[in-house]
């Protein structure tokens, strides 16, 4: 799919080899579920597990389209299955709203998922057989139920490559079809459910990237987001840590839809409201940098302070806009020294159900992952050379 992506951009992917593992995806139901499904709907497949999603009888979870293999292979498998003849047509998308409909959140990552089922929030999630197969866990209380097209795992050379690069590829793909490298791969869970052929999509490149942008202009089913972003601006975030923080924001704000509602607090000693919740439009987006590129970095840490302003906020906002989804996005060191504790907000966060989204700057990610795990979101360490990359997604797929 994502060589198809490419090609449909006019970059030019020469094909190695179509297959270096196998591979399959699926959905992973428990036992209890799986005879319920079979029961009601007679069968256990995909469309069964859309019908029992729709009904309510299932909560499902599935990783962001935009960057995981897994997702855009579910998104195109459920728009296939409201309308196989027109899959990006009318009927699909008001299926896939009423679908998304019942989807609590799209997971940032397969762990962010896999935490999220094992907390009973969803009652089934996306993976591939062959992280399936290798877990024990997994493997003895889920059942797996394969969808959308397979992954084998192409090997592709992407734009003009010497000749010896090219005959570099070659031989490596001449190795994955040896015996050793197959019996490697096999040792990994690779190369199984050969008998699976995959179902019957037929999806070109243009029409992935369409499926995904249909995602992202829907997946919210109309209902905006309302997000404060919560900045750290103590003394421990000068230098590196404020300058990478500014960058990834200044980099990663193009991703959020202009139709969610974006809101700013500051914080160091004290609490500061930098920017009251609003549309994000122009203007709005103007002001969101204008609050950004003015922070400088000083005094103690009151994280906890900071976070409860920024619940006070939704909840006021939410009142008066109940139809919009809250969350937060905590950018910070994760080093809390001052103001409210964690044991003075944490049941106040847990009672309002309201994500909070961490990024951590040369962190204390533990107590980062701390604050995201009461509401099941996800934690980002920014001290990665792809953070930018990071947040784009994380933006992307919950703005």
């Amino acid at each position: 799919m994502w060589c198809d992506m490419l090609e449909s951009q006019g970059i030019e992917v020469h094909t190695i080899t179509d297959r270096t593992v196998g591979n399959v995806a699926g959905v992973l139901v428990d036992s209890a579920t799986y005879s319920d499904i079979e029961q009601k709907y007679g069968t256990v497949d995909i469309n069964a597990v859309v019908s029992a999603t729709l009904d309510g009888t299932l909560t499902t979870g599935y990783t962001n389209p935009l960057v995981s293999t897994t997702g855009l292979n579910f998104l195109a498998s459920v728009l296939y299955n409201f309308d196989s003849s027109d899959p990006l047509g009318n009927k699909a998308v008001d299926g896939f709203k009423s679908f998304q409909d019942n989807i609590p959140f799209v997971a940032y990552n397969t762990l962010q998922m896999r935490t999220a089922a094992e907390n009973g929030t969803f009652g089934c999630m996306m993976m591939e057989y062959q992280s399936y197969i290798q877990d024990v866990t997994l493997s003895r209380n889920y059942k797996f139920i394969p969808f959308g097209i397979r992954h084998d795992n192409p090997l592709v050379a992407i734009g003009k490559l010497s000749d010896t690069e090219m005959k570099t590829l070659e031989m490596f793909a001449d190795f994955c079809k040896s015996d050793k490298a197959k019996k490697l791969a096999d040792s990994y869970g690779f190369n199984q459910m050969n008998d699976y052929k995959g179902d019957n999509i037929k999806v070109n490149g243009n029409s992935w990237t369409q499926m995904q942008k249909l995602w992202k202009t829907n997946k919210n089913s109309g209902k905006p987001i309302a997000a404060v972003f919560v900045l750290d601006t103590s003394g421990s975030m000068s230098g590196a840590p404020l300058n990478s923080l500014k960058a990834s924001l200044r980099n990663s704000i193009k991703y959020i839809n202009s139709s969610n509602y974006i809101g700013v607090v500051s914080y160091s000693s004290n609490v500061n409201v930098e920017l009251e919740l609003a549309k994000f439009d122009l203007n709005q987006q103007a002001y969101f940098m204008g609050a950004v590129d003015s922070l400088t970095a000083s005094g103690n840490t009151a994280t906890f302070s900071a976070l409860s302003q920024a619940m006070i906020m939704l909840r006021d906002f939410t009142k008066d806009n109940p139809n919009v989804s809250p969350m937060v996005f905590l950018l910070s060191d994760g080093q809390s020294n001052s103001g409210s504790e964690f044991s003075d907000i944490d049941g106040a966060i847990a009672t309002a159900q309201i994500p909070i989204y961490t990024i951590g700057y040369n962190a204390n990610l533990n107590e980062l992952k701390a604050i995201s795990e009461i509401n099941e979101a996800a934690t980002i360490n920014a001290d990665t050379d792809d953070v930018i990359y990071q947040l784009k997604n994380l933006f992307n797929a919950n703005l």
